[in-house]
């Protein structure tokens, strides 16, 4: 009877959903977004994974809410989601792990081409300049990251900003080096 209400409520919870009500989605999201969260976890996704899987599922379902259909059960459209996600996520990572294999095998064969280690050493100066041209907080944010090897929590816990703060000043420089490499 219980997971009847929940169906219930669900269904009206899409209804409004469809017509823009954020405070129906808001129900819709702090119902699912613990279970989504633990559910991604249980999947092998590290933390930051798990907290990206949850905002990009009710992304999803905020851009398509014109197109949800209140005749199913919205948990499964969700999870369907979630699974999607993190099948990328795995996938990606495993793409990732075999690059950086490559990469390993293939700098091993050719460390002592020294072309190679001019062109290296011309491409650091390059990306030093670049990085020395930043605004000051992501430059500092940059060398805490690819100096020093911290990871983002360490960066925003060290200078006492957001997660999210140190990521958004990693995505702007990163673009600005590749822009300023491209040219």
């Amino acid at each position: 009877m219980s997971s009847e209400i929940n169906y219930i409520a669900d269904y009206l919870l899409v209804r409004r959903i469809r017509n823009d009500d954020k405070e129906a989605f808001k129900l819709l999201y702090n119902r699912y977004c613990k279970r989504l969260y633990y559910f991604s976890i249980r999947c092998k996704l590290n933390k930051y994974d798990s907290e990206e899987l949850v905002q990009s599922v009710f992304i999803s379902v905020w851009e398509r809410r014109k197109f949800l259909d209140d005749s199913l059960e919205i948990k499964s459209y969700i999870y369907k989601s979630a699974t999607n996600f993190i099948y990328n996520s795995l996938r990606k990572r495993s793409i990732r792990k075999r690059y950086i294999e490559s990469e390993e095998h293939q700098d091993e064969a050719y460390s002592d081409s020294t072309y190679d280690q001019i062109f290296l050493m011309d491409l650091e100066t390059s990306i030093s300049s670049i990085i020395d041209g930043l605004p000051a907080m992501q430059q500092q944010v940059m060398k805490l990251s690819r100096l020093e090897y911290l990871s983002h929590e360490e960066i925003a816990e060290k200078l006492s900003i957001s997660l999210r703060t140190v990521e958004n000043h990693v995505y702007r420089a990163l673009r600005t080096i590749k822009q300023k490499l491209a040219e």
